[in-house]
């Protein structure tokens, strides 16, 4: 029994101290972070500046710092409004496992968004997932982020009320790089 308990504890130390590997799996460095050498999302690093897409020229709604951090495979999102309301922050990661990126976003009103699937086609980094209604029930949720010129963003937020059939568009931005 005692041989026992020494191999399981020995096992144990074993994988926990191997990071980033999963129990029978030595992960390699490319496995562990595939986005290293693929940069589809790169555009959303950075500082920018968001007005309504059909706005360009009304006053700043907010400004959004994202940085790139783990070979390219995570950005933390920091959302802070002008009116010092409505702030809030997201991660964004690329989930091995699933292959996919995924997304969480939280705010000061403690809203969250879940986004489970996310892919990168057509210059668009197209996420979906759910958010909560003020019911409790969960609603589709798409968030589309179009790469639409060098230092130009097009944020689309969408829910569905119809698992899906139709889309009501919540917020529909321009996000504008500053310049260093």
């Amino acid at each position: 029994m005692s041989r026992i308990v020494i191999a399981v504890a020995s096992f144990v130390a074993l994988t926990v101290s191997l990071p980033g590997t999963m129990i029978g799996q030595a992960a390699s460095p490319d496995a562990r972070f595939p986005c290293r050498n693929v940069h589809t999302f790169d555009f959303w690093a950075g500082t920018f500046d968001n007005v309504p897409w059909n706005k360009p020229n009304d006053p700043s709604r907010g400004t959004l710092v994202n940085t790139r951090d783990y070979e390219g495979c995570v950005f933390i999102e920091r959302w802070t409004g002008a009116n010092a309301s409505g702030n809030g922050m997201s991660m964004v990661f690329y989930d091995t496992v699933k292959k996919t990126w995924r997304m969480i976003w939280n705010d000061d009103s403690n809203s969250s968004t879940v986004f489970d699937e996310g892919t990168f086609h057509d210059s668009s980094m197209r996420f979906l997932g759910w958010v909560l209604a003020p019911n409790g029930n969960r609603v589709m949720a798409s968030n589309e982020l179009q790469d639409v010129s060098p230092g130009v963003i097009r944020h689309i937020f969408s829910t569905s009320p119809d698992s899906g059939k139709t889309w009501i568009v919540r917020s529909d931005g321009r996000f504008v790089r500053r310049k260093e």
